[in-house]
């Protein structure tokens, strides 16, 4: 909030105060490029970004050029294992391993983008009172939260896009034996399909209803993390419900049916019809009699029905960060009233 300062005197350039200062000379001449900070007949950060965008993006640049850094570092790690796989061979450095790895990696991104939101954009500013310059502004407290929320949600539509595009083209050229490594595990699932994106978008509303509520940087980066864990876990328990599931019945001299990507559900058959717990008889004839039993049943996603669950709980990802999001706003909004 250093950069955002109460305009006392006019400008002396064209007579417009505008109540941000973007350090490259008067209001009008920053977005024109016409001032002493801008260059003729080129583009500066200004004129992409303007008014308190830029500076909201000024502010936190060094957090951008991490989060860039890292993510170009993330790029050239994942682009190695598609290009060189299979150069480096036996126990934790296998292709598979470092695949499996690397989705872990990405997955954590929602987190990291929570814990910011909740801690250094929003808390630390209500915490040290600096949020109170925004009543000696002319630019809206609303307007201006709006401008700090778009810092993380660029970066985290960006990062999210690129990683997981990456990732998908990475784990394509990797054989899917490993079960680990099929398309249903959380960290895999979110790793090659738009649920990424949407979680990452999800994060931002979580910490900054974190951060609006808590009011304290170090409590707000924990609640943040722990109400993700918490939101993201539910998603994941969930999942397998968000799609009706194909199920599959054998007879007691077949055995189980074979597995078809994502299992539900398994068990026995008894001569009903109803689906119960498997009470492992095995072979074992007195024992099936004992029980009723008929048959056996496994329940699963197959493959084929990635995309729908992809589809589908990006919706709900997606309609929950609006409603988060609206009532972010709308605290924002009666604080500043």
């Amino acid at each position: 909030m250093s950069t955002l300062h109460q305009n006392s005197t006019p400008h002396t350039g064209n007579g417009n105060a505008t109540g941000i200062s973007t350090g490259t000379g008067t209001g009008t001449d920053a977005e024109s490029g016409s001032g002493t900070g801008g260059a003729p007949g080129g583009r500066t950060g200004s004129q992409w970004l303007r008014g308190p965008y830029w500076v909201a993006a000024r502010m936190h640049r060094g957090t951008l050029q991490w989060a860039a850094g890292l993510t170009a570092l993330c790029l050239v790690l994942l682009i190695a294992i598609r290009v060189w796989g299979g150069g480096v061979t036996g126990g934790y450095w296998t292709d598979t391993s470092m695949v499996e790895n690397a989705a872990s990696l990405i997955m954590l991104l929602p987190y990291l983008i929570a814990a910011f939101v909740a801690g250094p954009l929003v808390a630390r500013e209500l915490e040290s009172g600096s949020h109170q310059l925004l009543g000696t502004q002319s630019v809206s407290p609303v307007r201006w939260f709006a401008a700090k929320l778009a810092v993380p949600t660029a970066l985290a539509v960006v990062a999210s896009v690129v990683l997981d595009g990456v990732y998908r083209w990475v784990w394509t050229a990797v054989p899917h034996q490993n079960p680990t490594l099929d398309w249903y595990p959380d960290s895999v699932y979110h790793a090659i399909g738009p649920t990424g994106i949407a979680t990452a978008l999800l994060a931002v509303p979580v910490g900054a209803l974190t951060g609006l509520l808590v009011r304290r940087t170090v409590p707000a980066i924990v609640t943040s993390l722990v109400a993700s864990v918490v939101v993201f876990r539910l998603f994941d328990d969930v999942r397998a419900h968000l799609w009706p599931v194909v199920t599959v019945r054998t007879g007691l001299a077949e055995g189980y049916p074979a597995m078809n990507g994502m299992v539900t559900a398994e068990g026995a058959v008894t001569s009903s019809g109803a689906h119960v717990a498997d009470p492992m008889c095995v072979d074992d004839t007195k024992c099936q009699a004992a029980h009723n039993l008929a048959g056996y049943f496994r329940s699963s996603h197959p493959v084929s029905h990635f995309w729908p669950l992809q589809l589908v709980e990006t919706g709900i990802l997606l309609a929950l960060a609006a409603v988060l999001t609206l009532v972010v706003f709308r605290i924002v909004k009666r604080r500043a009233a």
